[in-house]
């Protein structure tokens, strides 16, 4: 028997009007998240990657709105929830670590208070009941996640950590309540290449002792071959190739991802010239009615002149191109 996904989004369309326009930030992305994985979203900036799982969490910022789609959650459609039962699901079963922690953490309060205020508004034992017993838990919770003396610095302020352990703190805030699904939006933006080790390594491990899916947004595609199961690649509003991460690395189809993994240094061949994507993201208020990578792209034809649906390719991967090819053996 197939195990339905644990996540589900199908034809979601986010937009934000401006005064220039519609921005169609997000349009006509489908996704599936399956129980257990890890799935990296991977892109450049501003090719709807946040603004697809903040729409997941309900959470777009006005003038934002979702205008279309669908998202399902355990079959729960979620976008048809009122306004109380998505509050009850945000923490509790779906949990998000916002890409800046001193941002995303509220200064004014003492970590401990908001690890607390999450376990007494969603634990169902005792955290929820007692104010002692979630500060206790809240104690846990930071030794969990590597914060030395946890017992003292439990009444720190978020400006008293270091950008590293700030990242430790939002990551016990989103796994208090052990949640189903973490969405790590740029789980390592602003950390030495040691910090960013030792938080991949922390949500991995999480990962395997709470059994709980995790969503990795990022642009670094060598975090995405170290922990991801599958990738998603996204360009301008829209997902263009999904996959096996070893098969999209290794033989990328869309010449959008080949690109893209031309454009890393390689330590192997340092003498080998890097090689830019060229050409800048169209508008996403004033989009082609072309593939949208047709002006960057390296192998475009006269059937690229009209949009591009996603097509399966294999039984496993997906893109949004008419070659079915690898554009290279990675």
């Amino acid at each position: 028997m197939t195990t339905l996904p644990l996540l589900t989004i199908d034809s979601l369309r986010t937009e934000f009007p401006m005064r220039h326009g519609i921005v169609r930030a997000v349009d006509g992305v489908s996704l599936e998240v399956r129980r257990g994985e890890c799935l990296g979203i991977v892109g450049e900036s501003g090719s709807g990657k946040s603004v697809t799982f903040a729409s997941v969490m309900r959470l777009v910022r006005p003038p934002g709105r979702i205008v279309g789609g669908r998202i399902a959650f355990e079959g729960r459609d979620l976008l048809s929830l009122n306004d109380a039962a998505m509050r009850r699901l945000r923490g509790k079963e779906i949990a998000m670590t916002m890409q800046d922690a001193l941002t995303a953490l509220n200064p004014a309060f003492r970590v401990g208070t908001q690890i607390v205020e999450v376990l007494r508004a969603h634990d169902e034992g005792e955290a929820g009941r007692s104010h002692a017993a979630a500060r206790r838990r809240a104690v846990e919770l930071l030794k969990m996640v590597g914060i030395p003396d946890a017992e003292r610095r439990v009444d720190d302020y978020p400006h008293q950590f270091s950008g590293g352990m700030r990242q430790r703190v939002m990551i016990a805030t989103a796994l208090a309540c052990r949640p189903k699904l973490l969405i790590a939006d740029e789980p390592t933006t602003a950390l030495d290449v040691t910090v960013q080790a030792q938080v991949l390594e922390l949500i991995d491990a999480l990962r395997a002792e709470l059994g709980m899916s995790v969503v990795l947004i990022t642009h670094n595609l060598g975090i995405v071959a170290d922990h991801c199961d599958r990738v998603a690649v996204m360009y301008a509003g829209q997902v263009v190739e999904t996959g096996p991460t070893i098969e999209v690395l290794t033989r990328p189809i869309h010449p959008y991802t080949d690109g893209l993994l031309r454009s890393v240094p390689r330590l192997q061949r340092l003498t080998d010239a890097v090689r830019p994507i060229p050409g800048q993201v169209p508008d996403l208020s004033d989009l082609p009615p072309t593939c949208r990578f047709l002006p960057r792209c390296n192998r475009r034809r006269a059937e690229c002149e009209q949009p591009i649906d996603m097509r399966a390719v294999t039984g496993t991967r997906s893109a949004r191109c008419i070659f079915t090819e690898p554009a290279h053996a990675g």
